[in-house]
């Protein structure tokens, strides 16, 4: 395009040259001399070449936009807070501004005297419900002795575990005893019913005995008061004998029958005794499990809050914004005690791009990027590109701005930066988005459309 601009402009040069040496003018003037009608046409040919070259170039080179905006550097990840969920009391501090700390260093620790205590006092009950659980499971299962567990068999050096211990076995041993002694005495007393059936039952033989003779006597005097031998009065105090010693026979044998159902009753008590105390430790057995269960939790919770005590460094970095400077002062739960700008983390840089424009940034479109702090003579532009932008508006109702978030990265390869200049979080910046090319026109012509648009709607 440019070679056929020059080749117009050769050609029309040339035609202007030929006019000003021409001898004989095309149109004749009695008012211009030859000369002066001879460079005036030369100087419309110029003209006209001028503004058709520049309207060709107008109309024909392409430009790049930009979207420039203000930006500033911050961390890829944004710098870690440093916070407290419940807050406390301050008991050391270990690291302030501009200190350099590594992953896990104890930034803060709080006072733990109260969380301390409380898991104390969780611990001991949870050892005093475990140590019952095992004397209830060597109870419900028939053990001669307790079984502990591994983790409290290794802790019997402690003085209060081994007293709790003792005194649960000491439980034991009497409940077992007290027991066996109930036992031993339904025993006892249905040994004393067997040897009472014994000695009901030789009665009831001695008399079953004397009722055979006298039925024997009784035959024979009754064969005598028949010949008219011996008086009715013998016959009668015979047959009286025989059936007194009758009614004395069943009322032993219906001793020897209830002697035998209190030894019955006996062993249904004993079994009872064993059924009593089956549910009596089952029941608190399930009691004692659940307490159990609760206690370890809270445990678990103890033992996070005394962790969490100690505040250590999230990442590795440097401390900044610190806000604990007193040893005893008091930390308000989700309290910012400090930042750490992470070492690790990728610097990249933040533009604030207006609402108007944000139709002309997408992700991957090149960025040119200044830094006001560094000197501008000396310090090429660097390079980047916008890695994403925010999905809606956001709003500073502190600075009273509405933008759209850019992210932009500045790419390594870029040697706009030196050993000397390093940059920093919080630097200020400019950066200049490169939008689609437009001819010269468009931009020239763009904003009087834009009023033209305006007055029609108007």
């Amino acid at each position: 395009m440019h070679e056929a601009l020059l080749e117009t402009f050769v050609t029309f040069s040339s035609y202007a040259r030929t006019l000003r040496g021409s001898k004989q003018p095309a149109v004749s003037s009695p008012d211009l001399p030859d000369g002066i009608r001879a460079n005036l046409i030369f100087g419309l040919v110029i003209t006209g070449l001028l503004v058709l070259g520049g309207g060709l170039w107008l109309g024909l080179t392409n430009i790049a936009g930009a979207v420039v905006a203000p930006a500033t550097v911050v961390v890829e990840t944004n710098v870690k807070k440093v916070q407290h969920q419940t807050g406390g009391t301050v008991g050391g501090i270990f690291a302030q501004d501009g200190d350099h700390v590594r992953a896990g260093d104890v930034l803060v620790r709080l006072d733990d005297t109260l969380t301390r205590a409380n898991l104390q006092i969780i611990s001991e009950d949870l050892d005093r419900a475990t140590v019952r659980l095992a004397r209830l499971e060597a109870e419900r299962t028939g053990l001669a002795e307790m079984q502990l567990p591994v983790g409290l068999k290794a802790r019997m050096n402690q003085p209060e575990l081994a007293a709790l211990v003792n005194g649960e076995r000491a439980l034991f041993e009497t409940r077992a005893s007290a027991l066996a002694g109930q036992k031993a005495q339904l025993r006892s007393q249905s040994q004393q019913l067997e040897r009472q059936i014994d000695g009901l039952k030789a009665q009831q033989s001695a008399v079953d005995e004397s009722v055979a003779l006298l039925n024997k006597d009784f035959a024979d005097v009754d064969s005598l008061y028949a010949k008219k031998l011996v008086s009715k009065e013998r016959v009668s105090n015979i047959r009286l004998d025989a059936t007194r010693a009758r009614g004395e026979s069943g009322r032993l044998a219906a001793s020897v029958a209830e002697a035998q159902a209190r030894i019955s009753e006996t062993g249904l008590q004993m079994l009872q005794l064993d059924d009593q105390r089956r549910t009596d430790v089952t029941t608190e057995l399930r009691e004692t499990e659940a307490k159990q269960t609760e206690l370890n939790e809270r445990r678990i919770v103890a033992q996070d809050e005394l962790t969490k005590t100690t505040i250590r460094a999230p990442q590795s970095g440097t401390i900044q914004e610190s806000a604990v400077h007193t040893v005893g002062g008091v930390i308000a739960p989700g309290e910012m005690l400090m930042t750490i700008v992470p070492d690790a983390d990728d610097l990249v840089v933040d533009a604030l791009i207006p609402p108007s424009r944000v139709d002309d940034v997408r992700p991957g479109q090149p960025v040119s990027i200044r830094f006001p702090a560094f000197d501008v003579g000396t310090t090429p532009v660097c390079q980047g590109s916008v890695k994403h932008i925010s999905a809606d508006l956001i709003k500073d109702p502190q600075r009273q701005l509405s933008y759209f978030s850019a992210r932009i990265k500045v790419e390594s390869k870029s040697n706009c930066l030196t050993e000397a200049k390093v940059l920093r979080p919080g630097m200020p910046a400019e950066v200049h988005i490169r939008t689609d090319e437009r001819n010269v026109w468009s931009y020239l012509l763009k904003p009087f459309a834009d009023q033209m648009s305006k007055a029609f709607t108007q």
